[in-house]
């Protein structure tokens, strides 16, 4: 999963860092109508196709483009690391950063600006990404996040907040041409979770697993099982995921296959009846 991409390791490293370091993370972002119209040169929809018609894996240094998007998703909740979701009108990206706590910057609403200049659009597993390079070696392709120096003057802050319309879709569009809902804010009606998730948490402790899968499906069932990944490093890891029928909001994405993300729980709202003549 790229969205949930965890080491142990690594969040011990960024716990004694930040330990170091006095932040106010939980100082409420002051809204602002302040935008400074960088000139935009580029869709999103288009810098998700160059990523898509490549294979999995590969990658491309881009040139003197700008593009601009609204935040979607951040690291807030902590199912995302080291990356946030952005989107215009015409799709979604990823984009990897190497920090945390970018919910402080670039919080759900916020508009930013990317100057992709020296930057690299990627294919992870299917998935559109901007990354700041690959990681050499002859190990699992992985990338590296844009340095957090590059980001004053690489990702431009705008306006806040703003708000993004979840796309209503549904299963079968996304099992039928899922590509140009990749990275997207989008919301599924009569949606439930699988019989063998109910009276689980969302996902097991960290400490046994950095993310689990339960799966969700809609109802009648027309295009089967389809996984939620949930991180063990998450809020809402030990809650009970709710039993009924409804609404879930998610970011869709994929990692080799089909997956869905929520930000947090307030984006599952099944608090209608489980129909009975549903599995």
């Amino acid at each position: 999963m790229k969205a949930l991409r965890f080491t142990i390791g690594l969040l011990a490293i960024s716990a004694v860092f930040n330990s170091c370091v006095k932040n106010n993370f939980d100082t409420p972002l002051s809204v602002s109508k302040y935008d400074p119209n960088v000139p935009v040169n580029m869709t999103i929809a288009q810098l998700s196709s160059m990523a898509l018609s490549m294979q999995a894996g590969q990658y491309a240094t881009l040139g003197d483009s700008t593009i601009y998007g609204i935040v979607t998703a951040d690291d807030r909740s902590g199912n995302f690391y080291k990356q946030i979701i952005i989107q215009d009108s015409t799709g979604g990206i990823a984009v990897t950063i190497a920090q945390t706590n970018l919910y402080n910057d670039y919080p759900i609403g916020r508009k930013v600006y990317i100057k992709l200049k020296g930057l690299i659009i990627v294919n992870y597993k299917g998935l559109p990404e901007i990354a700041y390079s690959v990681v050499p070696g002859a190990g699992p392709f992985s990338t590296n996040g844009i340095p957090p120096s590059f980001l004053p003057t690489t990702i431009i802050k705008a306006s806040y907040p703003n708000t993004v319309t979840p796309v209503k879709v549904r299963l079968t569009d996304l099992a039928s041409n899922g590509g140009p809902y990749l990275n997207m804010l989008v919301e599924l009606e009569n949606m439930e979770f699988d019989a063998g998730a109910l009276n689980l948490p969302y996902a097991a402790p960290s400490t046994i697993s950095t993310a689990t899968a339960r799966f969700v499906h809609d109802c009648p069932n027309t295009a089967g099982l389809y996984q939620m990944y949930n991180s063990g490093y998450a809020t809402f890891q030990p809650y009970v995921v709710p039993s009924g029928n409804g609404t879930i909001t998610c970011i869709y994405s994929i990692y080799t296959t089909p997956q869905l993300l929520i930000r947090d729980t307030t984006d599952i709202h099944l608090n209608n009846p489980r129909p009975t003549d549903c599995p």
